[in-house]
């Protein structure tokens, strides 16, 4: 065996390993991928309803606080006098005999300047339940959203579903 031959097996031996290093380095960089996170909220609204949410407003995630697993979103803007408030919500059917209403809230229970308003009853719509509010009155300081569970319209909140606040 000659010098050449030591040389010529030495480069391919060095191709062999450069190509086996080469392909497990790809595929062990295909296997290691970080999970993509979950879906916001919003993300998860705005694909269900077929919509996209203005960047425009102040935006309140909307959590289930009945032990179910509804979510929702609430928007509000106060723009040339006009206030307007939407609440998209995923909720199941409400149980015969009830619906769904929108709430804007300010303050906390007890406080002296604690007050709630009813912005309506809760539609269907794509798939969920939409609201949508407006009026030449600035409810700004309202900054809570609740959605209740409603059996009789008296304008009093009945059972708590949604919350969340601006």
């Amino acid at each position: 065996m000659n010098r050449r031959d030591i040389v010529i097996g030495l480069v391919v031996l060095a191709v062999v390993v450069g190509a086996v290093y080469w392909t497990r380095s790809r595929q062990q960089a295909s296997v290691v991928t970080s999970p993509s996170p979950a879906p916001s909220i919003e993300e998860s609204l705005e694909s269900r309803f077929n919509l996209q949410i203005p960047e425009d407003v102040e935006k309140a995630d909307l959590t289930d606080v009945s032990g179910g697993d509804g979510s929702g979103i609430a928007t509000r803007k106060l723009e040339a006098g006009l206030f307007s408030h939407t609440v998209l919500a995923d909720l199941p059917d409400p149980t015969p005999g009830t619906f769904y209403e929108g709430w804007l809230v300010r303050g906390r229970e007890g406080e002296a300047n604690f007050a709630f308003i009813s912005t309506g009853k809760l539609g269907i719509a794509k798939g969920g339940y939409l609201l949508e509010f407006s009026s030449r009155t600035d409810y700004s300081d309202y900054t809570g959203v609740v959605v209740t569970s409603e059996k009789v319209d008296d304008k009093k909140p009945e059972t708590h579903i949604l919350e969340g606040s601006f």
